[in-house]
């Protein structure tokens, strides 16, 4: 594998954090001891073996080799470990380790798109899709290739630590702490026109700028001076999803911190994200975190 697919969750969950936070305590570990090959003529020397995944809460698998079979005893350990509820996680490749288990069938998962075909064939009874930068299925994780990963490991630390370290965490890698899961990996026409990527800027910053108000696709269409079929063309090819999507999930970035450092309401917090009503506000909180604003405040207040 490349060095850069075991250097990103070193970089979350530990380099990036700093010595005084120590959220995480970080471990490679290996079926082989000693000096391991990387690609590009690079070596590292691992200490631990896989005996030390016993103790983890979270297992990362950076990487595989498609055709290589895990070994009976790491399979074993992946299968003990969800069953007790520890979160496993494939990043790019990593997720063929977890569909080798069999933990994978019947959900959905991903991988790097360009895998996409070869892993239908070799994992038929995986729900695979090739658009998301990862999934999340319970306490199983996959992500798509390369820099997905720190996405991945961004959201699954705001899970345990909440948005606002996240944030922290994501602004000393210089990353997006905004992308999400259901962003396409792969976007044919990244690059839309220069004139119309500065007017779909200068609306984010808006929008961002007043959560409270609520602004309508024509509205978006027009403040960015273009009709609304090539507003809606852009606005995806450079955000992976639409505009109302992508407003949704910004109000509901937004209420994470309200839940987490303030007292406020729940109906006040869905008001001043612009949600249209405290039930819409539950409705849109469940389906994307799968819990309830209230569950989700208990949790941060008890750390």
């Amino acid at each position: 594998m490349s060095l850069f697919h075991l250097s990103v969750p070193q970089a979350i969950f530990s380099d990036a954090i700093g010595q005084e936070n120590p959220y995480f305590s970080v471990q490679v570990c290996s079926e082989r001891f000693g000096k391991l090959m990387l690609s590009g003529g690079l070596n590292i020397w691992v200490e631990n073996g896989i005996d030390v995944l016993a103790q983890a809460d979270i297992l990362i698998f950076p990487s595989w080799l498609p055709e290589q079979t895990p070994s009976k005893e790491l399979i074993d350990i992946v299968r003990n470990a969800h069953k007790q509820g520890k979160w496993i996680v494939g990043l790019c490749l990593g997720s063929y380790l977890l569909a080798y288990s069999g933990l994978l069938n019947g959900k959905r998962a991903t991988s790097h798109w360009r895998n996409s075909a070869d892993f239908l064939t070799r994992f038929p009874k995986v729900d695979f899709d090739t658009n998301p930068l990862f999934l999340v299925e319970n306490n199983l994780v996959t992500s798509a290739g390369s820099a997905a990963a720190i996405d991945c490991c961004l959201h699954i630390f705001k899970r345990f630590y909440g948005v606002k370290a996240a944030n922290q965490v994501a602004r000393v890698m210089v990353s997006s702490p905004s992308r999400t899961g259901g962003q396409n990996q792969y976007i044919a026409h990244p690059v839309a026109n220069r004139a119309s990527d500065e007017r779909l800027a200068k609306l984010i910053d808006f929008v961002l700028g007043d959560l409270a108000q609520s602004i309508s696709v024509e509205e978006a269409a027009s403040y960015c001076s273009m009709s609304i079929r090539s507003f809606t063309r852009h606005f995806k090819a450079i955000y992976g999803s639409s505009f109302t999507q992508w407003s949704i999930l910004a109000k509901l970035n937004a209420s994470l911190e309200l839940l987490e450092s303030s007292d406020k309401s729940i109906l006040l917090i869905s008001e001043q994200t612009g949600f249209s009503s405290e039930q819409v506000f539950r409705k849109h909180f469940k389906k994307r975190f799968d819990t309830t604003p209230q569950a989700w405040r208990k949790v941060f207040r008890n750390q």
